[in-house]
């Protein structure tokens, strides 16, 4: 039988779970990526089902981990005062020119280094840290369109007929994550990067709604998996660094454990006009899954039932790309403002999501933001996908499941495998956060 394997990473919540970088998660470009719930791969036999052990990300743009962020002048200019009138660097002058004397800046005019700039990158010999805690919730609901059988202990099929009654439910993905993003400045332009993170996720299927006259109450049925998931290597460079333009690309390959394998390229550039940075991004992501060839929500009982809500079957490789436009302002010596509006498309559908970062900087070495994202449009709404489900010793009407020519008799299986489409009829992600960001 086909194998079955979940990765609710770019599908579900591609776009909410990110931060300073969804980006990478979020991250610059943040949002929610759908990830690890515990899936697995299947095999099914006439009696036999084997699972490997996998996890899947529920909430997404988490697949992919983004740079930090801040703007740190080249060492062959002057340092930069900051006050009411935002100076500018004063070039050098020749030695015998008469300049006006400038008095020192008073403390309350320093102007610091926003560490959570989208161009942030560790100067040479230097270490950024992003530590990253964020919530992210993926929710949709459904209607199940019909249904076919086959009995796995006698072969009996019966074909696939339109329901008739009304069945829909409602699928719940949530994901908490710890995200811990390093970089070491390799040159003043070049930088390495290493990602970590750790989630914990709980996909929920049920709240069923039915006219059946024997329904199939999943109300409220959860489950949940956690660990250290996906780790991620890559390097940055920031080619253009100047007076008015700033741009950087990066490029980095990550591990989301038993799920997949990904290549992120990201590309960012951005004009200086007074305290605000107004930029662009692009980012291309390739993900190949490591076993199995399906993916979506997926839910599974101590006794062996589970049910799968398939976003895309029969593949092997998820590609998503994103592009958008962002905005980084500071407000004072100690506060910033950031938004970013992206749109995407996320391998089976295309999503505009929002971003919004209010921040404090203390001092040169440490940064605290506060972000939350959600989407504005998703183009899930309406698709029809397909489901799955495995039931064990299952209780079948009175009257048997039939097509009018072959028939399962109730008693007559321990083992029964069902498939069908479904309808989703609403979809919607958000995820929210707080990044601590350290320079030494």
């Amino acid at each position: 039988m086909k194998k079955y394997m979940l990765v609710l990473a770019m599908l579900g919540i591609m776009p909410v779970i990110g931060a300073n970088g969804y980006e990478y998660s979020d991250d610059s470009a943040q949002y929610v990526v759908t990830r690890p719930a515990k899936s697995g791969s299947y095999k099914k036999t006439s009696n036999v089902r084997k699972k490997t052990g996998g996890y899947h990300n529920t909430i997404t743009n988490n697949f992919y981990y983004t740079g930090q962020p801040m703007q740190i002048p080249t060492q062959k200019r002057a340092p930069l005062e900051y006050n009411d009138d935002y100076v500018a660097y004063e070039e050098p002058v020749e030695q015998k020119r008469v300049v006006r004397e400038k008095k020192p800046a008073r403390s309350s005019q320093e102007r610091r280094y926003f560490l959570a700039h989208p161009f942030f990158q560790p100067l040479k010999g230097k270490i950024g840290s992003v530590t990253d805690l964020s919530y992210a919730k993926n929710t949709f609901k459904f209607d199940i369109l019909n249904a076919g059988f086959k009995d796995l202990e006698n072969g009996t099929v019966v074909s696939r007929l339109p329901l008739t009654y009304t069945l829909s439910g409602k699928a719940k993905t949530s994901q908490l994550v710890v995200k811990e993003d390093l970089s070491f400045g390799l040159t003043d332009s070049l930088a390495l990067m290493l990602m970590a993170q750790y989630d914990k996720t709980k996909v929920t299927i049920g709240d069923y709604a039915t006219n059946n006259p024997t329904p199939d109450d999943l109300s409220d049925n959860t489950m949940s998996s956690s660990g250290i998931n996906i780790f991620g290597i890559g390097l940055q460079n920031r080619f253009i660094d100047n007076d008015e333009w700033i741009a950087m690309f990066s490029g980095f390959f990550q591990h989301q454990k038993d799920a997949a394998n990904s290549l992120v390229f990201d590309a960012k550039a951005g004009y200086k006009m007074n305290r605000t940075t107004l930029y662009g991004l692009a980012r291309l992501g390739y993900s190949n899954l490591i076993n199995g060839d399906t993916y979506g929500a997926f839910w599974e009982d101590p006794s062996g039932d589970w049910l799968m809500l398939s976003y895309k079957q029969n593949v092997k490789d998820v590609v998503y790309v994103e592009g958008g436009v962002g905005a980084f302002s500071v407000l004072n010596k100690y506060t910033y403002l950031g938004g970013e509006l992206i749109y995407g498309y996320y391998d089976w559908h295309n999503q505009l999501n929002i971003k919004g970062t209010v921040g404090f900087q203390p001092s040169e070495y440490f940064a605290l933001s506060l972000y939350g994202s959600v989407s504005l449009y998703d183009s899930a709404k309406g698709k029809t996908r397909g489901y799955m489900e495995y039931d064990v010793n299952p209780d079948i009407p009175a009257a048997g499941l039939s097509d009018g020519v072959n028939t399962i008799a109730p008693g007559s299986t321990s083992l029964l495998y069902a498939t069908g489409d479904y309808k989703i009829n609403s979809y919607n992600e958000w995820k929210i956060g707080v990044q601590a960001i350290l320079y030494f």
